[in-house]
């Protein structure tokens, strides 16, 4: 074989290997970039009582007087201010009990209850690189490994598709297996640029658990935490100034020394105290990401019981920006909505790649379709590019469907989600292929249209009904992009419907 044939072989056999994880893995990535959105349409009644979003300097007043009033003698608290992607804030603070986290009313000041128990679209996130609920290291190494046959899956792609740029502009339309060819190419030069930064960021920002002697060696088993302070700053702020006091400043005395927009028209995004009413305590104000692809976004220090300013300096060396736009890269954190569209509509072409991929490895093998390899790819593809969706639509069904106070609903919500997945392996199992394929498309349409009727009824007052009335497009938007993928997946179940069953049996 020459070069170009062996190229061609890794790209199949290490593509096929992983294909099913790296479409886990994208797919809920996808997602995830819509998590914020995702958790506050999960907690309807929290955003139902807001009836509009201070500025973020009086929105993290309201959040200080509370916590200096009910969680005086905590260790810290970390507190992420109302916004327009979260019109709430959400409070955080570790005590001698543990750690609290409650939603409240930037407005009034009270916390949001009862907010329902749930992980909400941080689900998706945490199921992309840990895939949860694996414990954190494990899933993060699988992640990882699979990130390294991937890229290489890439490479020897675009080795092997010499005419690929060529071949981007020609789609054969129901030629069988040409036509998956022809898709797996386009799809595949539109998504390769995004992929290849993904894949490279992730493994990037996963280098510890590939490549985890040198840390070790230097900072020993406890050092990765110390690495990352390291990485961010070159000291820690401290206070020139001795005082005694315990007792902190008046939270206008910070307010005065900030400024409302940065140069880049960044604004209060978050703020963090740490030993809180004790003479070394500290205020951390962090600025949000806008126009910062790194993570070295503005930030402003103050000793909490003087208001004196603090410095610290970040750590500004080539590795340390390469490391901190790697995270900011990967996580897309700087992009306004329309952005984290597109890279989400990216993400899910590059699914259909994966999708193209896999059934055209299956059609070349069309002869062995009587061998256990060529059944069990048969039924992992099922199982994962229907089943899956259809378990994430399921996950977010029964999340309207449990009541608010059930306190157990977080872990049954990832219950149902597992639980919905292997149904459709299952039912992969029993049923014909051609049966099941029109039994997830429909399933997974009826399911999406399901949602937004359910908040109707369960959830009145967040009811797509109510939510475009009052301009509330958090909760409109998500309900009216279930109703959108619905109707395309009826779309594609009529037409399959269409070619398979048309004349009262599968062809």
């Amino acid at each position: 074989m020459n070069f170009r044939q062996i190229q061609a072989v890794l790209h199949s056999w290490f593509g096929i290997v992983v294909l099913w994880g790296i479409f886990f893995i994208f797919l809920t990535g996808s997602i995830a970039y819509f998590r914020t959105e995702l958790n506050v349409w999960a907690q309807p009644e929290a955003i139902s009582k807001i009836q509009y979003i201070p500025s973020t300097q009086q929105s993290a007043q309201t959040a200080f007087d509370y916590l200096n009033l009910h969680a005086f003698d905590a260790k810290r608290w970390r507190v992420t201010v109302a916004n327009e992607r979260m019109p709430v804030n959400l409070l955080q603070w570790q005590d001698k009990e543990g750690k609290h986290q409650q939603l409240q009313n930037p407005i009034t000041g009270e916390l949001l209850t009862p907010v329902r128990d749930t992980l909400g679209g941080d689900f998706f996130f945490k199921l992309h690189y840990t895939l949860y609920p694996l414990p954190s290291k494990l899933g993060s190494s699988v992640v990882a490994i699979i990130a390294i046959i991937f890229l290489i899956s890439l490479i020897t792609g675009i080795i092997t598709h010499k005419k690929i740029l060529k071949e981007f502009f020609v789609f054969r339309a129901y030629k069988g297996q040409r036509s998956l060819l022809d898709l797996h190419h386009i799809t595949g030069v539109i998504t390769f640029p995004f992929y290849l930064v993904m894949g490279f960021t992730g493994l990037l920002i996963l280098f510890y658990l590939v490549l985890p002697w040198g840390l070790s060696k230097h900072y020993g088993e406890a050092g990765i935490p110390q690495f990352y302070n390291e990485m961010q700053f070159l000291e820690r702020a401290k206070s020139k100034l001795e005082s005694s006091a315990e007792t902190m400043r008046p939270f206008k005395k910070f307010i005065e020394q900030l400024p409302e927009r940065t140069p880049t028209g960044a604004v209060l995004d978050k703020f963090e105290v740490q030993k809180p009413n004790t003479p070394d305590a500290i205020i951390t104000f962090e600025y949000n990401y806008k126009n910062i692809i790194t993570l070295n976004t503005p930030q402003y220090i103050f000793a909490a019981n003087t208001a004196e300013p603090l410095d610290q300096p970040r750590n500004l060396s080539a590795i340390a920006q390469l490391a901190s736009s790697t995270y900011g890269i990967h996580l897309g954190y700087f992009s306004s909505m329309w952005m984290r569209f597109i890279l989400a509509c990216l993400g899910m072409i590059g699914c259909v790649m994966l999708a193209a991929g896999a059934l055209l490895w299956q059609k070349k093998r069309i002869k062995q379709q009587s061998q256990f390899s060529y059944k069990l790819v048969q039924q992992l593809n099922l199982f994962t590019f229907l089943g899956l969706p259809f378990a994430v639509v399921t996950y977010l069904l029964i999340g309207r469907l449990f009541a608010a106070t059930f306190e157990a609903r977080s872990r049954y919500e990832v219950m149902a989600f597992y639980f919905a997945w292997l149904l459709g392996f299952g039912i992969g199992l029993v049923c014909r292929v051609h049966k099941a394929i029109l039994f997830f498309l429909l399933s997974t349409a009826l399911l999406l249209f399901m949602i937004p009727i359910s908040t109707f009824i369960t959830v009145p007052e967040a009811s797509l009904f109510n939510s475009l009335t009052h301009r509330q497009w958090s909760l409109a938007g998500v309900d009216l992009t279930f109703i959108f993928i619905g109707l395309m997946y009826f779309g594609a179940s009529y037409f399959y419907y269409n070619k398979f069953f048309s004349n009262g049996e599968t062809k």
